[in-house]
């Protein structure tokens, strides 16, 4: 995907502005690289570099799956979603495409607990790790933990 200077936002910092050839950058290419600047792209351009990805069969659904819940939910796919290592970025960004079932609480219940806590599943919600999260963040919900612990 080749992005264009002028159509930006906001000029980018001397480093990136220096790889930009006769005013355009691939940035599938650049991202690759040097480093991803997802969140930057987002905020100071309307390039939907996700949206090419998944439409070119060039997305990381294992690396990157976090991206989409960030900034590009309507391309969300709760098959192709990296749910062990990326539970948590739902939780943060989008709690409405949260699936209980695929949720990792083992490594992620900290994030329901600061995020969504109105999604704390007692069964499912790692109590011995993150009962901390719950106290801080929603102490109100303290009384489902179980008397196990």
């Amino acid at each position: 995907m080749t992005i264009e200077l002028k159509e930006l936002k906001t000029t980018p910092c001397e480093e990136w502005l220096m790889r930009f050839e006769s005013g355009t950058l691939d940035v599938q290419k650049a991202f690759k690289d040097y480093e991803e600047q997802y969140d930057w792209l987002y905020k100071y351009s309307d390039y939907d570099l996700i949206a090419w990805q998944i439409e070119n069969g060039v997305f990381d659904w294992e690396e990157d799956s976090w991206l989409l819940a960030k900034h590009c939910p309507k391309y969300f796919n709760s098959e192709l979603y990296n749910w062990k290592k990326d539970s948590w970025s739902v939780a943060q960004y989008r709690s409405y495409l949260l699936d209980p079932d695929k949720y990792n609480w083992k490594e992620s219940s900290w994030a329901v607990a600061q995020c969504c806590y109105n999604l704390l599943n007692p069964d499912l919600y790692n109590w011995e790790d993150y009962t901390y999260d719950v106290e801080t963040f929603c102490p109100h919900l303290l009384y489902l933990r179980p008397n196990t612990l």
